[in-house]
């Protein structure tokens, strides 16, 4: 199955399948071209992720790339053909699709192997795991096309620290995903072969808890970019007012306590 963005003289795929337990694996699907982003493939991705949202029977989603690489950034040819129209139209379809990972109520993991530059990685730091090859190759190159990283870039100061995303940023260099687990940016390093099963695990293990009580810290964990210490402090007693309201822990604790007592 696949989910195509509506333009047909630039086609765009994603490709779907379904692996075990729920998880939906979304591919982007241009191996030709190391799946070089272009808006079409952005919108395409954000549809397919919108479908997993209200699909009850999708418990988490991976994303990764077809062929060679995870992605190798924004296609040149969104650059060498373009103007400040089809520039603004190209970095908002994917400011579109991050928002979507970050917000997305299920557990989202990127599957990185190949190269994972620009706007990819972009994508793949929106996401609440990164499973990644040990030779994987990690680089933030817009500065050698004479424009500055935007968009969720600012994410990677939170996940690597401001002087590592400062490097990054300036230099354009690549880093492995050795160096990127060491850094902090990816949750596992494994096997090129392992780089999709590692991050349908860890999907798994989020997907066995409480949808609601998993949804309600994503968007915790969203908020609190944007908050204050004490802001977000007190956004998060909201939240578990919140859930005893709703008698979520009332329920799990005593479903704990009954099977302590029967074992």
């Amino acid at each position: 199955m696949s989910v195509s963005a509506d333009k047909p003289d630039r086609p765009a795929a994603v490709g779907v399948r379904d692996l075990e337990s729920g998880v939906r694996l979304l591919t982007f699907s241009r191996p030709e071209k190391h799946n070089a982003l272009r808006a079409a493939d952005a919108a395409a991705m954000a549809a397919a992720l919108r479908i997993a949202r209200i699909d009850e029977s999708v418990a988490g989603v991976v994303i990764a790339g077809e062929g060679a690489s995870f992605a190798a950034g924004v296609d040149l040819h969104e650059f060498s053909e373009g103007d400040p129209e089809s520039g603004e139209r190209m970095i908002r379809s994917l400011r579109t699709l991050c928002a979507d990972i970050r917000k997305h109520p299920k557990p989202v993991a990127a599957a990185v192997h190949g190269q994972c530059l620009g706007g990819a990685l972009e994508v793949a730091a929106c996401c609440d795991f990164r499973a990644v090859a040990h030779d994987a190759q990690f680089a933030m190159p817009e500065v050698a096309l004479g424009l500055p990283s935007v968009i969720d870039a600012v994410l990677l100061g939170h996940l690597i620290g401001v002087g590592r995303a400062r490097e990054l940023l300036l230099t354009g260099d690549p880093i492995s995903g050795d160096t990127a687990l060491t850094w902090g940016l990816a949750t596992r390093a494994v096997p090129a072969s392992d780089v999709i099963e590692s991050a349908a695990e860890l999907v798994r293990r989020t997907a066995r808890h409480d949808p609601v009580a998993v949804a309600v810290q994503k968007r915790l964990n969203d908020e609190w970019l944007d908050l204050t210490y004490e802001a977000a402090v007190e956004r998060s007693i909201e939240a578990l007012v919140d859930a005893f309201r709703a008698g979520r822990p009332q329920r799990y604790a005593a479903d704990r306590l009954r099977a302590r007592r029967r074992s």
